[in-house]
């Protein structure tokens, strides 16, 4: 990933994380993809628009080319590896207008899903909602070593 995003705005969160991501998974030229430290949802991502777009609307069709072969490639990726189907992909940028005036950046959330609850590094992650809305209060956070290894069983499945 180049050290400089495209129209970076330093008033906002997500651009300054940008600058030194975490746990970084895959990159194009338009998005970063990073797990982080919240597993509730096993290998729960975050697809993030290396550019500050406020909307869906600004995204133009090179973004949305390299999205939609995000959204293969993760898909794929995570059903090879893991039995996760399907994934749940929500934009929901709330947080963002909480503030006045309000600065979002384009980001989605990736819920895994699984029927058969995975097992990982000697840990169930049960999966009690499948079929339902997942919980967005749910939280099961897990250390830096156990997000770098489940990147570590992705990778070789990102084709």
């Amino acid at each position: 990933m180049p050290d400089i995003m495209m129209s970076m705005d330093t008033s906002c969160d997500i651009c300054k994380f940008l600058e030194s991501p975490k746990h970084q998974l895959m990159t194009t030229s338009s998005w970063a993809v990073g797990l982080g430290n919240n597993q509730a949802y096993f290998g729960r991502v975050y697809v993030t628009l290396r550019a500050h777009k406020g909307s869906l609307a600004e995204l133009d069709s090179k973004d949305w080319e390299e999205f939609q072969e995000i959204v293969r490639v993760l898909e794929n990726a995570y059903e090879k590896a893991f039995g996760a189907k399907p994934l749940n992909w929500g934009c929901f940028m709330n947080h963002a207008f909480r503030i006045d005036p309000a600065n979002p950046h384009v980001h989605w959330h990736v819920f895994p899903r699984y029927k058969v609850a995975p097992v990982f590094d000697g840990v169930t992650y049960d999966d009690k909602l499948y079929g339902n809305f997942y919980d967005d209060k749910a939280e099961r956070l897990v250390n830096d070593d156990i997000v770098e290894k489940i990147i570590d069983k992705l990778k070789p499945h990102l084709i």
